[in-house]
């Protein structure tokens, strides 16, 4: 396993030596400060891709990289580059309101499940990786059973609403019929009249987050939808996957 510091140069390139192994021990810092996630899912679910979004939205990376250009943090091996995915375990890590999160990347194709394991062992929790557009696979489902085995908390991350054959309420239907009933969602896409992604609404915190504008903006739940979201004229105020919060017919 290699752990990397997360961070790149304006033109895209790695800047930092991978830790461990021959590189520099990183400061281990206060355990009790220290959240380890290790990222579960098959080849092409998002992993990587989502490791390189937490790490620029925290500060860690002036802007993400990509798999295909391979300019990942974690996939730093020229394997991983040459075959456009990962093919071992890597750690990257990140400052978040007092804590250091480290983010446990692992390989998707069966071949590696090693490495899978591995990160399992090491983790406070296992996120798993769910592509709006490909659904599970069985392999999957046999880590979620392993980790529930243990005792080991789970989250479910929808990667991929963004591509023309996504479909969030069928991933959770799907992650409700494999995983269990117990699934449900914590955060819901908002959507802009075009039908593209433009926020988030959060269940729990009862806020709208809105990203259309290019910069997160929060506001309150009972806030009145604006035009350039989908509101039908039937709204009254109830959760929808598909639309704002609203207070009436739309804007």
């Amino acid at each position: 396993m290699s752990q990397s510091t997360a961070s790149r140069p304006a033109g895209g390139g790695r800047s930092a030596a991978p830790q461990g192994g021959s590189g520099a021990a990183a400061s281990p810092g206060d355990p009790a400060r220290v959240r380890t996630l290790v990222l579960v899912g098959h080849t092409g679910a998002g992993k990587t891709t989502l490791v390189e979004t937490l790490l620029a939205a925290a500060g860690a990376i002036t802007r993400p990289g990509t798999v295909e250009e391979g300019t990942t943090v974690t996939d730093h091996d020229e394997a991983a580059r040459r075959q456009h995915r990962s093919v071992s375990l890597a750690v990257a890590s990140f400052d978040h309101d007092g804590l250091t999160v480290n983010l446990v990347d692992t390989p998707g194709h069966p071949d590696y499940v090693g490495e899978l394991r591995a990160g399992l062992r090491a983790a406070d929790a296992a996120l798993f990786v769910v592509s709006a557009t490909d659904g599970l696979d069985g392999a999957t489902a046999l880590v979620w059973e392993e980790c529930a085995a243990v005792g080991l908390p789970r989250a479910v991350v929808v990667t991929k609403l963004d591509q023309p054959r996504a479909d969030f309420d069928e991933s959770v239907a799907v992650c409700q019929r494999v995983f269990g009933e117990g699934v449900v969602p914590v955060y819901l896409p908002l959507h802009a009249d075009d039908d593209t992604v433009a926020g988030l609404i959060g269940l729990l915190s009862q806020q709208v987050m809105d990203y259309s504008s290019g910069a997160r903006e929060v506001r309150p739940e009972n806030a009145r939808c604006g035009s350039r979201f989908i509101c039908p004229s039937s709204c009254d105020g109830r959760v929808m996957t598909r639309v704002t919060f609203c207070q009436g017919p739309g804007s």
